[in-house]
């Protein structure tokens, strides 16, 4: 790894020397309202450059060979346009695109294969996303997704919780997250599965972001059942970037964004470097600390090819006060930014290397290629019951997590016609293999007192997927895919796997297992009007579960099978099992539970000003169980159902001020259980965000922006609930040159509001018996911060 990123960063040291060069600008607009155009793609002909415009429809390509070329401008119910331009050494041109409305041309819906799937999939309305709405780190990018939620709960250090589609998705469970092709998420993660901690990536550096909710695309597989978030970082900066950040609670941000002098569209690079501090709000500081790089470096062997390297890590420490019981904070025990246990905390890294490969052939298919791998480690001290399980040393664990996974995707994707109707052919396939070492303590004051798991995980998935646009008519297309996934998982348990001792109170094993889950998805897009989409969606997608919950499941069957053959009853089977800690129930349950979904949707884009989605949703996630990080062990989750509705509104007022919306509604229950007792602990049921924006190149610029969400059970017969809020944020910007000054204004109204927060059974010191009441880790008051950046 390390010679990997040693040799990257001694090819991108060398001056890229880009001779005979010159560069091409531009502003597209609508013909007939001229009003600019957002998310217009542009490509050089018969080349893989190209850029897409901005929210004020400007675009430029820089450092190009001088020579001839040909522009071509889509974008989706509008003519194409080429233009011939001819650069000359050392020269600037400025275009001026007029683009007409039109019907769809088949021929270019086919190649460019870029309208959305689904009323939620648009990466127009992502592109407007991007420049509207105000974050300051990768995981703020999130709350860009319409519907979704985040919340922290250990002191900034922490993969966020996220909440989507009725969901409590716990740390990415089920959100498929993805970075230039290198997946976030990690399963049989030492704290919960399909871990996801975004806290690599630098936010700066984003270019794009892919939302697709719902699990209809055969591309993306594990953890793709509420939907799936796609990152692309950029090829390339317009300009260098010192940015210096500062706030209430000590908070300091320090950031480095260098690319080269003469960098161009056809070879170029960048680093940037970023440090972030923070003591957060709490009496006992977070010591929030986290230290950034990233590197970039792309060459065009040839007009259609394109090579990639890229290679970054972070690392990062912090403390926490950890999830409050609100019984403490009412009777005056602590305050409510105190904590009982101030020794919660940890400290994670990871480490990146990724290389990807693009070839676009004469007949217009398209190959690329991606490989990635990562190094990971994770200590995470945590007291979620403080004296619950030992009333004298205290509750205290300790996980711990080392990892590496190296992975490949690919895919060839190309153009047919049968019987006069066109199609657009994606296959695809790779593979993932995850290393773990991974361990549970029990760990009070930080000082190890019992192992709880120790085990050592070889965990590896290997997929094939088609998918294929059917182009009918330019009314009617429909997009079809498969995919299969097969796994292999082998476990060996360090802490105690024989079966002649009970360890720990907690199941034991050692084995293997081997699992494979076919998804298939249907999509039709019916489009009556020109600036009007009708979605009609199914999908099934999956989440795997732990490694060792796997394990677990095949040795109870493997068990139940050997003793049965012996000639024992179904009775004194269970009970053996149960002897041996195993739940009985566990056999025979799949361990690659499905998400079965649908969907209807609309979408329209009205006078070029207002663009509108609307979805109406449901999902069936299966029967499973699931492993318990904190504990060791497993719990039953029954089948569930989840239906809702999604809504979203871009409005442009002006060329410069914006207003969006999103609402978000959803209702889940367990099924199986008896009604009053079926309610999804945490699921969000109202969800809004929205706000007026003024987004200026010069001068001032702000948003005044508001975040809602409801009340909702914490636990299945609502006796406890988790209280929902309303936060108004602003921001408030100006540019003067090379120059951006701006502050940035949380909870404006200065709201008592809870980040995250569970229904927990808990002890504390001195108390005769538990209690089950709401745990919380308080938001920020009221609070600025500031920024001062310099381009050049």
């Amino acid at each position: 790894m390390k010679n990997y990123i040693f040799s990257l960063f001694l090819v991108f040291s060398f001056s890229l020397q880009a001779h005979n060069v010159g560069n091409v600008y531009g502003n597209i607009y609508d013909a007939k309202s001229k009003m600019p155009l957002i998310g217009v793609n542009i490509q050089l002909k018969g080349t893989l450059i190209g850029t897409s415009s901005n929210i004020n429809g400007k675009f430029e390509l820089k450092n190009l060979q001088t020579g001839n070329y040909e522009l071509v401008f889509y974008y989706a119910g509008y003519q194409t346009v080429s233009n011939s331009i001819n650069i000359q050494e050392n020269s600037t041109d400025t275009l001026t695109i007029l683009l007409y409305e039109s019907a769809i041309d088949l021929d270019e819906l086919t190649v460019q294969g870029t309208r959305p799937i689904s009323a939620a999939s648009s990466k127009e309305i992502r592109a407007i996303d991007m420049q509207l709405k105000p974050f300051r780190t990768s995981q703020d990018m999130l709350l860009m997704v319409p519907g979704l939620f985040i919340a922290q709960h250990q002191g900034g250090g922490k993969a966020e919780q996220i909440f989507l589609r009725g969901f409590d998705c716990d740390h990415g469970t089920d959100v498929s997250i993805n970075v230039d092709g290198i997946p976030v998420n990690m399963p049989t993660h030492a704290h919960g599965q399909g871990y996801a901690d975004l806290h690599f990536l630098i936010s700066e550096t984003v270019d794009e972001m892919d939302v697709n909710k719902g699990p209809y695309l055969a591309n993306i597989g594990d953890f793709y059942t509420a939907g799936a978030v796609n990152f692309k970082t950029k090829d390339f900066l317009e300009n260098n970037l010192i940015k210096i950040e500062a706030g209430q609670f000590n908070t300091q941000k320090y950031t480095l964004m260098f690319h080269p002098e003469n960098g161009g569209v056809q070879q170029n690079g960048y680093i940037a470097m970023q440090y972030h501090h923070s003591d957060g709000p709490f009496i006992s500081p977070e010591k929030f600390e986290r230290m950034n790089i990233f590197g970039k470096y792309f060459f065009q062997f040839t007009p259609n090819s394109k090579l990639t390297f890229s290679a970054g890590g972070f690392s990062t420490g912090w403390n926490a006060s950890g999830q409050l019981p609100d019984r403490a904070v009412k009777q005056g025990i602590i305050s409510r930014f105190g904590g009982i246990d101030n020794l919660e905390g940890g400290v994670t890294n990871r480490k990146n290397a990724i290389i990807n490969y693009n070839f676009l052939s004469s007949n217009g298919s398209v190959f690329e290629i991606n490989s990635y791998f990562t190094q990971y480690n994770f200590k995470l001290y945590s007291d979620f019951t403080y004296f619950l399980n030992d009333s004298v040393n205290g509750d205290m664990i300790e996980q711990n997590e080392h990892r590496t996974i190296e992975g490949v995707n690919s895919t060839y994707k190309f153009t047919t016609s049968w019987f006069g109707m066109h199609q657009l052919n994606k296959v695809g396939g790779g593979f993932r293999g995850d290393q773990i070492d991974v361990q549970l303590w029990h760990s009070p004051n930080r000082v190890r007192m019992n192992n709880f798991t120790d085990d050592i995980v070889d965990e590896q998935n290997l997929n094939v997927w088609f998918q294929q646009e059917f182009v009918f008519s330019p009314l009617i297309r429909m997009v079809w895919g498969v995919r299969h996934d097969f796994f292999t998982f082998s476990k060996d348990d360090n802490a105690g796997s024989s079966l002649d001792s009970i360890n720990n109170g907690l199941p034991h094993a050692t084995g293997i297992s081997v699992q494979s889950v076919f998804s298939p998805k249907v999509n039709f897009v019916i489009s009556p009007l020109k600036n009007l989409n009708v979605f009609l969606n199914f999908g099934q997608g999956f989440h795997s579960n732990d490694a060792r919950d796997v394990i677990l499941g095949t040795r109870v069957t493997e068990l139940s099978t050997a003793w049965k053959n012996e000639g024992l009853n179904d009775n004194h089977i269970d009970t053996r099992l149960s002897n041996y800690n195993f739940d009985p129930s566990m056999r025979n349950i799949s361990t690659l539970p499905k998400a079965t979904a649908g969907e209807i949707g609309i979408k329209s884009r009205l006078f070029n000003k207002l663009h509108i989605s609307l979805s109406a949703w449901y999902l069936y996630l299966n029967k499973e169980f699931v492993y318990i990080g904190d504990g060791g062990s497993t719990e039953l989750s029954n089948p569930t159902q989840r239906l809702g509705i999604d809504a979203e509104a871009r409005l442009s007022i002006l060329s410069w001020l914006w207003a969006d919306l999103d609402i978000s509604t959803a209702h889940g229950t367990i099924l199986n259980l008896p009604e009053g007792e079926n309610h999804i602990p945490l699921a969000p049921t109202l969800t809004a965000t929205g706000g007026i924006s003024v987004v200026r190149t010069e001068g001032f610029s702000g948003s005044i922006r508001f975040r809602h969400l409801s009340d909702r059970p914490a636990n299945e017969d609502n006796s406890i609930v988790a209280i929902g809020h309303t936060l108004f944020n602003a921001s408030l910007a100006y540019n003067y040159k090379q120059f951006s000054f701006a502050v940035n204004g949380e909870n404006l109204l200065n709201t008592e509001w809870n980040e995250a927060q569970f229904a927990t059974e808990t002890r504390l010191k001195g108390e005769a018996s538990s209690v089950t009441d709401l745990c919380y880790t308080p938001g920020n008051p009221r609070n600025f911060q500031f920024s001062v950046s310099y381009k050049f």
